[in-house]
């Protein structure tokens, strides 16, 4: 060896340490890893590394704080940006948000997938400055995420307290897995506190509570690092490289229930609750539902899984959680995850059993109409091969969110438990012949009158009849579901239809 290369193989390995002897106390006091031994947990290989010199003249910014480069996961090649916490705890200078960039840029060019491995204090003030709005600078990031948005796969990890600009980062991922003790907001407490008086920590402003929950902008939560790396793995198993290509295919697995255990399922009684996952496991591949934002508006159920060895996407009201009423928090859920799903090439199976949106003061003041219209828009745009099964009740215009009949799905099943109809049949007497009804003084003759109009309205929805008018395509028994669904999606795999010449939609 030369002493050039040598040299060169000596000053790459230095840099590679990362930063001061106390950036690594402070890292391994939070408990976590050294970023390149966490790339170690996601990656087969690292195989390329970018920018690796990146201030060099300084020996304390080892490569300016990132590492950047690809590697593959599971044979796929995947680019990765990953925050060095011992260097100025991770936060962004001018190097870094380069670095950062032509990351993104070339992911975008080869049209691989791109991971973030966020563990940032945010921009470093004292050398970025003002010059945060330049092109090249921190907040061409959000910029070039809106650009690979829905072209490349995007998957994040937070693994601290993130907050202000790099706080972005996370929530342009298409799918975001959170540290349990991370945070992220659009300011940290300090400067809440001085910007509105409020005095907050930062997993009250910020945390798993807020965000797996509330604001529903984390998708999973991992318990350690491990965990994340896993997950991550895991997730890309069902995306493609790109939106130019389709999901990764695996050997077919049998269902973990016995198909034959779906009419025992589905309770005769339409009221009464059922946990839809349950179906959802005697329809799908063994041990292949990955359930997205399970904590977030679970009266919706969004998930990956795999049929017959083929990736599909899952939207399925949930009966055991508010009845499966789509809210304003599950319509935004629901239109997302189409919307994901119609990105990448995943074929879409809808599961409906909701008494349709929530109705009152609350949900009108939470924007139920404008929120439910971005779920109804999501579907109806979307161009993936979609399967809308009537499980049972198919009430109002939750049936229009939940691709029926007339979002021209490209089969709508239905099972002998459906019904179909504008409202429900306690609401519809009520609705139609409440002047009536009050009208009677004697309660048993009230009773009776109205039990008798809603066994006239239930007969006017039956589900056979709604067959014979072609309301459906096809109605079959339970236990053949699987196997129907099977076929369905396999007929239309190579589903081609055009939307509309336009620029794009005004619905988001």
């Amino acid at each position: 060896m030369g002493e050039r290369e040598r040299r060169l193989i000596e000053e790459r390995e230095r840099i590679r340490q990362g930063g001061p002897p106390r950036g690594h106390e402070r890292q391994r006091a939070a408990g976590k890893l050294f970023v390149r031994d966490r790339l170690r947990l996601f990656f087969d290989a690292v195989e390329t590394e970018t920018g690796t010199f990146a201030r060099y003249d300084d020996p304390e910014l080892a490569a300016d704080g990132v590492v950047t480069g690809s590697g593959t996961i599971d044979g796929r090649p995947v680019f990765f940006i990953a925050s060095d916490y011992t260097v100025k705890a991770g936060s962004v200078g001018v190097r870094h948000a380069q670095k950062f960039l032509a990351a993104q840029k070339a992911a975008l060019r080869a049209r691989r997938p791109i991971v973030y491995l966020v563990d940032s204090s945010g921009a470093r003030i004292d050398e970025t400055g003002g010059h945060h709005v330049d092109p090249g600078s921190i907040g061409e990031f959000y910029y070039m995420h809106s650009l690979l948005s829905g072209a490349v796969p995007q998957i994040g990890v937070l693994y601290g307290t993130c907050f202000a600009g790099t706080a972005y980062t996370p929530v342009f991922t298409d799918l975001l897995v959170m540290m349990k003790d991370a945070a992220m907001a659009i300011a940290s407490p300090r400067m809440v506190e001085v910007a509105i008086g409020q005095k907050v920590t930062p997993e009250a402003l910020g945390g798993v509570e807020v965000h797996a929950k509330k604001s529903g902008s984390v998708h999973f939560v991992a318990e350690s690092e491990e965990e994340a790396a896993a997950l991550v793995r895991r997730i890309l198993s069902y995306l493609p490289d790109s939106s130019d290509g389709r999901p990764p295919s695996a050997p077919p697995v049998d269902p973990a229930r016995d198909p034959e255990e779906i009419d025992a399922i589905l309770p005769e009684d339409p009221n009464r609750p059922y946990d839809v996952r349950h179906l959802i496991e005697a329809i799908v591949d063994a041990e292949s539902f990955l359930e997205v934002k399970a904590m977030y508006a679970p009266e919706l159920v969004t998930g990956f899984a795999r049929l017959g060895g083929e990736v599909i996407g899952i939207v399925a009201n949930q009966p055991a959680v508010k009845g499966g009423t789509i809210f304003p928090e599950s319509a935004d859920k629901g239109a997302e995850f189409v919307w994901l799903c119609d990105a990448y090439n995943i074929p879409l199976l809808y599961l409906v059993d909701t008494p349709g949106f929530m109705v009152g003061t609350l949900v009108e003041q939470n924007a139920i109409l404008r929120r439910g219209r971005k779920f109804i828009f999501a579907t109806a745009s979307a161009t993936v091969p979609r399967v809308s099964v009537v499980v049972r009740k198919a009430y109002g215009a939750g049936i229009y969110a939940m691709s029926g009949p007339a979002f021209h799905p490209d089969v709508t099943l239905a099972l002998p438990s459906a019904e179909i109809a504008v409202m429900g049949p306690e609401a519809a007497v009520n609705a139609v012949y409440y002047n009536k009804i009050q009208a009677i003084e004697d309660p048993e003759e009230r009773k009776r009158l109205v039990e008798r109009l809603r066994a006239e309205y239930r007969a006017g929805y039956d589900i056979y009849k709604l067959a014979g008018e072609l309301v459906v395509d096809e109605l079959i028994p339970p236990k053949e579901l699987r196997t129907q669904l099977m076929r369905y999606f396999e007929l239309f795999r190579e589903k081609h239809i055009e939307l509309p010449r336009r620029k794009h939609a005004t619905i988001l």
